[in-house]
């Protein structure tokens, strides 16, 4: 999340040669996606770049990095589907293709994967890749708290509900499958072979964060406090020299 790194810099030095900087990336990346003619019709396979340029706005207050993240959060999912279009183009195979097959991914499951099975609205179950997921449901909640958007805090309010009562674990860990980094089968939890990778945990945590502070709601204020402790502490020694 560069956006986010440069906005701290900015904070901490009063200085904004790295922010400039990233601006002007993002306004470039304007010029590249969106609905324009000559545009591509396109978003991030890892969400991430929505909840980084809400960040960037935040710090800038230009509405037009609001307005880019918002086109990213919704046109994930639309038809034409934008990766399939993309293939198309691709004079030659990337090297994940070779994954795809070897893991026996279908596109609805390579779909699902990314979180762009669905318009973003429309989707009540967490599903795929869980670090993809969480930054992707930031993104959303972020989005909702500045444009005041009804239909995205509840599709956020849906799909927590249906992570926190079928796919979370009793430490806060999400993503319990290796096969896909992310989740599997409602009530799929099992003990020793839990993926559950801490990166997920920092996300969950992040868009547990954003619920909170738009409803004031004390049950995300305890699922926060569980990961925090449990799934994302686990993720360094307490000698601080190693990691898991």
């Amino acid at each position: 999340m560069a956006a986010s790194g440069k906005h701290e810099h900015a904070q901490a030095t009063g200085k904004r040669t790295l922010l400039d900087v990233v601006c002007r990336y993002a306004e470039y990346i304007a010029t590249v996606f969106g609905r324009g003619a000559g545009q591509k019709r396109g978003y991030c396979g890892h969400p991430e770049i929505e909840l980084a340029l809400i960040r960037l706005y935040r710090a800038t207050s230009e509405p037009r990095y609001l307005q880019l993240s918002q086109y990213f959060v919704d046109e994930r999912g639309r038809e034409p589907y934008y990766f399939d279009l993309e293939a198309e183009e691709r004079s030659r195979p990337r090297a994940s293709d070779g994954y795809y097959r070897r893991h026996g991914l279908r596109n609805l499951e390579l779909r699902r994967y990314n979180q762009s099975h669905a318009p973003v609205r429309e989707q009540r179950e967490v599903v795929g890749h869980a670090v993809r997921a969480m930054y992707l449901y930031t993104a959303m909640a972020d989005l909702a708290a500045e444009l005041n958007d009804g239909g995205l805090l509840a599709a956020c309010e849906a799909l927590w509900a249906h992570l926190t009562s079928t796919r979370l674990y009793i430490t806060g860990g999400i993503g319990s499958s290796e096969r896909n980094e992310g989740f599997s089968a409602d009530y799929a939890l099992p003990n020793l072979g839990a993926y559950a990778e801490s990166c997920a945990a920092i996300g969950l945590v992040l868009w547990a964060q954003r619920m909170l502070r738009i409803t004031g709601d004390g049950q995300y204020t305890d699922v926060l406090e569980r990961v925090l402790y449990n799934a994302v502490a686990a993720g360094l020694g307490a000698d601080g020299e190693h990691f898991f």
